[in-house]
């Protein structure tokens, strides 16, 4: 190499790291963001568990179970039934059919109370409580399985967001690796030794790295609203997510997973506590071939209060003087016979004295609407009744209960197997993903060092631009592998748990 040559290229080094020196002075860095509130894992899980509006609304079928199981027990108390009325009857003549009862009656005021009491005891109320309580537990068991079903949506979009978040700070990386090749290649060309070309594509890589940080950055953005979703609360502007996660080799066996999803597993016990509400189904179903008990007591009172006295007035003046020509001409025999007359004169309506006593006593038996009840007779029955036949409707229905019965079971049997077949691949998934990461950190450890040696042939004038820009894109490949293989190894593993139905790490 000649003399000229040598000078050449140690000025050409020189200029550059003259050059990249002030631009670096020059390049200040960015204001940090305002710190804003943290958020671990356990503290989006809980936010879920209280706030998450669709398991809320989960929760709130309890409510009616446990109604359910209330209603079921205070079902053996006898009932209580109080009842009353008013009516009314307009002037006129009362008629039964063809014949006048009551000819000029007139207007009636009426009122009327009931008081019931009834007792009944059937075999379907015997088996009420105990269905109750079933089913409740069912209820409860499958809010059990949706929470832990919001839980895993909760813990794998936290994944997501922080898978989303290194991806961002992976195309920060990037970004800064490309504008220190940009600045390196405007050096080489102001001292003469670079070409426009290594410019411009060292131009180009960089407006592409910013392109891809801005994409990652709205990605994350996005991922924080998802995870608000999940766990029922807007997160706060500049929420950081702060909890980490060891990558460590899995050594479960499946029969070991499986012994332990089969008495965890939310689903699974789901479905078991379904199988035995349709079990007790059956029995309820069969309680309708025993009798029945049922009393009633009852107590109850009338009136009937006329709104015009006059008709009545005139009714019973005709009654009294009537009795009063009665007496008179009884004492008319009486005297043939030599009997004792009797005192008619207080039936002597002729008498105003007399007329006034009709008067006043056909007021007193008016009834005093609406509350002057006359009480009528206490009433009580006892019946017993044992069905026999009712067209094969009780058969029919403990045969759908039977059918229910086996379909509950059969659907515990199905997710026993489904659960065995995805613990397995589970399983597998979760030991590829963790091959994978491992041979990941390897991949970006060579390209690491290969974009060091392409750097420093390109400072030294032995490399071109492209080799540099294939380089980064290599190495920010392999940095994008190593962060998706990381994150897909604790999304498996999550999946993992919600399977099992209990932590693993």
């Amino acid at each position: 190499m000649s003399h000229s040559h040598l000078r050449r290229t140690a000025a050409a080094l020189v200029l550059a790291a003259a050059a990249a020196l002030p631009a670096a002075a020059q390049q200040t860095p960015p204001p940090a963001p305002p710190a804003g509130p943290t958020l671990t894992l356990e503290q989006a899980l809980d936010s879920a568990r209280t706030q998450n509006p669709e398991l809320l609304t989960q929760r709130n079928d309890s409510r009616t179970a446990r109604a359910a199981v209330r209603q079921a027990r205070l079902d053996f108390l006898p009932s209580a039934n109080v009842s009353t009325g008013i009516g009314y009857t307009a002037p006129g003549d009362l008629r039964q059919g063809s014949v006048v009862l009551a000819s000029g009656s007139p207007a009636y005021y009426s009122s009327q109370y009931g008081l019931d009491f009834t007792y009944s005891l059937t075999g379907a109320k015997l088996m009420q409580p105990r269905l109750a309580r079933a089913q409740r537990r069912a209820t409860e068991q499958r809010i059990v399985g949706f929470e832990a079903t919001v839980v895993s949506q909760v813990r794998q979009q936290y994944l997501a967001s922080l898978q989303a978040l290194e991806q961002a700070e992976q195309a920060e990386r990037e970004l800064a690796r490309t504008r220190e090749h940009e600045r390196l290649a405007r050096a080489r060309l102001e001292v003469g030794a670079g070409t426009p070309l290594d410019l411009r594509r060292a131009e180009v890589e960089r407006g592409q790295a910013e392109v891809n940080l801005l994409q990652r950055r709205n990605t994350y953005q996005t991922e924080l609203l998802k995870l608000g979703q999940a766990m029922g609360a807007p997160l706060a502007p500049g929420t950081r997510l702060v909890s980490t996660f060891a990558l460590f080799e899995p050594k479960w066996t499946v029969d070991e997973l499986v012994t332990q999803a089969l008495a965890a597993n939310p689903t699974l016990l789901s479905a078991r506590a379904s199988a035995q509400a349709a079990a007790t189904s059956v029995r309820a179903a069969r309680s309708q071939y025993l009798p029945s008990l049922g009393m009633r007591v009852g107590y109850s009172g009338y009136l009937a209060s006329a709104g015009n006295l006059d008709p009545l007035y005139q009714a019973e003046l005709l009654r009294t003087q009537g009795r009063f020509s009665t007496c008179v001409y009884d004492n008319q025999v009486g005297a043939l016979l030599g009997t004792a007359p009797r005192d008619c004169a207080p039936l002597d309506t002729s008498n105003p004295a007399v007329a006034a006593a009709v008067r006043q006593s056909v007021r007193e038996s008016n009834p005093k609407f609406p509350f002057d009840f006359t009480g009528q007779p206490m009433t009580a029955s006892l019946s017993l009744s044992l069905p026999l036949f009712n067209g094969w409707a009780r058969e029919r229905q403990v045969e759908e209960a039977r059918v229910q019965r086996d379909n509950a079971d059969l659907a515990v049997r199905t997710q026993e197997l489904k659960l065995r077949t995805e613990l397995g691949s589970a399983l597998l998934n979760l030991q590829t993903a963790y091959g994978v990461a491992e041979l990941q950190t390897q991949v970006v450890g060579r390209a690491t060092e290969e974009l060091r040696l392409a750097q420093e042939r390109f400072r030294f004038g032995v490399a071109s631009s492209v080799e540099v820009t294939d380089a980064q894109t290599s190495l920010a490949l392999a940095e994008q592998g190593r962060i998706d293989a990381i994150y897909n190894y604790h999304k498996s593993l999550a999946a993992l748990e919600a399977l099992v139905g209990r932590p693993l790490r």
